[in-house]
């Protein structure tokens, strides 16, 4: 009988207004009735993709101090195995002092290089040189080489649920990364605006990978920002990369927190050997061994808490 006061008052302590964005290819139907809409059929920048009706809203609108707001992609539930119930029941079960929710999943790649904008480097060439040009432009820490982000601060396509705070500090940096891709005679401006190579093609400018690593670089330069993170790790394919991602992020962490340089040459020496053990981890799976099998299955159970 005394659970719903406390539902209550838990509920006036993280009001929230999470969005999913509608996209032009994307119908009302297809998204979650319990997140509200954010309109983006007009598609009139489709340049920024999601950052342009992201930018819109916090320029326009008058936010809640104490609320949590998000925006997520129409294939948030996908790629996460989330429905807007699980989300809020997350945020409402978050300290007071929280300030960033994490809900990216399956960070395994990331998971591998020291920093996400090494990651960004091998998946998208040069764009750690862009982004190192550009904290040096604004005048902000970009020592990108030493840099270290892990499970506690890392953020795949915007999947993170922030109050004001945060979203003010997000979008300062954003914006002036804004008005240098769209000023034509930039050096700097014409490299982000530059195609990189993404899911077979190269139809998506620099800015947008750039931008999509500012929230890890945020919390991972100011500690003042309290996040909670929901299980990094969960992931409905390829779980045979899982057991190596997660070392290698438990090294990180070590390093990060601790500071002794062993945990760093050990996560280097893992990191390289990552392509033959994740072989390893593979054939072991395929052929039946008892440990492995067992420890894939668990690993499975996350996204599929019935086990199927």
């Amino acid at each position: 009988m005394r659970r719903a006061p406390e539902a209550g008052i838990l509920r006036m302590m993280h009001p929230m207004h999470i969005y999913q964005i509608l996209n032009h290819y994307t119908s009302r139907q297809e998204l979650d009735p319990g997140f509200e809409v954010l309109d983006n059929s007009a598609n009139e920048r489709p340049d920024w993709f999601e950052y342009w009706p992201i930018r819109r809203f916090l320029l326009n609108e008058v936010l809640d101090e104490d609320a949590f707001y998000g925006f997520l992609s129409p294939k948030f539930e996908l790629k996460t195995g989330l429905n807007s119930d699980v989300v809020r029941e997350f945020i409402l079960a978050a300290g007071a002092a929280t300030e960033v929710i994490l809900l990216s999943p399956s960070i395994h790649n990331s998971a591998y290089y020291l920093n996400v904008f090494e990651h960004g480097d091998a998946e998208h060439p040069g764009l750690k040189n862009v982004a190192k040009q550009l904290l040096e432009r604004l005048d902000l820490p970009n020592d990108l080489d030493s840099l270290v982000s892990d499970s506690r601060n890392t953020v795949h396509s915007n999947y993170f649920i922030a109050k004001p705070r945060f979203w003010r500090a997000w979008l300062a940096i954003n914006e002036r990364m804004f008005a240098i891709a769209e000023t034509p005679s930039d050096a700097l401006g014409e490299a982000l605006r530059t195609p990189t190579t993404y899911r077979g093609g190269a139809n998506v400018q620099m800015k947008i990978f750039v931008m999509e690593r500012m929230a890890t670089w945020l919390l991972s330069s100011d500690q003042r920002f309290a996040a909670r993170v929901r299980d990094p790790f969960v992931a409905r394919s390829r779980l045979y990369k899982l057991p190596v991602a997660i070392v290698c992020d438990a090294l990180k962490i070590a390093y990060s927190t601790q500071g002794r340089a062993q945990y760093k040459d050990v996560f280097m020496l893992v990191r390289g050997l990552r392509k033959f053990l994740n072989l390893q981890i593979r054939l072991g799976g395929a052929l039946g061994l008892r440990r492995v099998g067992s420890t894939l299955r668990v690993l499975k159970s996350y996204w599929l808490p019935d086990g199927r």
